[in-house]
């Protein structure tokens, strides 16, 4: 873990790091007003690819083949149901999922759920679980059974990480794993 801690400090104002935090994070406030759920009833086609982009999605052109109102359900869903975590995770992310967007898959439900709450969900993509390997934390459950209770799995881990470096939210975890994967 302190070689993990050395990793984020060393490179804290690197120019690759910098450039993604304003991608992924700058708009963090700006965000979170359009995903109040009161917002998400007047929610845009283009808004909606804001957030694809800076959750890391790369199948634009699939994306945009959900409708604005898919779109808006399925967040509303993500974001308010009233089912269990791991229920609306699943729904959400796994292939058959009711609310699965195209061009989607495990890392823009929780670029969402962090960008809402970033104390307590994190984002769950490549370079989370290469952090989790680096750290000896990455289990076999990640990769296999239902996908809201894997979410659920990874977010225990780098929470264990979180914890031991003593980090504010999920936010720095996601800026550590990319750094992690740049090294």
């Amino acid at each position: 873990m302190q070689d993990l801690d050395v990793l984020f400090t060393l490179v804290e104002d690197d120019q690759r790091l910098q450039t993604y935090r304003r991608k992924k994070w700058l708009r963090t406030e700006e965000f979170r007003q359009w995903l109040g759920q009161d917002a998400l009833l007047e929610l845009t086609m283009d808004q909606a690819l804001e957030f694809y982009r800076a959750s890391g999605g790369r199948d634009s052109s699939g994306f945009k083949t959900n409708t604005i109102e898919d779109i808006r359900d399925g967040l509303d869903f993500l974001l308010y149901d009233n089912i269990k975590l791991e229920g609306r995770f699943d729904e959400c992310a796994a292939p058959g999922g009711a609310y699965r967007l195209e061009g989607t898959g495990k890392e823009f439900p929780s670029y969402l759920l962090c960008l809402t709450n970033p104390s307590l969900f994190a984002v769950w993509n490549a370079n989370a679980e290469g952090l989790l390997k680096q750290a000896g934390l990455l289990t076999s459950s990640l990769k296999r059974g239902p996908m809201g209770i894997r979410y659920l799995d990874a977010l225990e881990a780098l929470n264990q990480i979180r914890a031991r470096l003593g980090r504010g939210d999920f936010r720095e975890i996601d800026e550590l794993a990319y750094q992690a994967a740049r090294k």
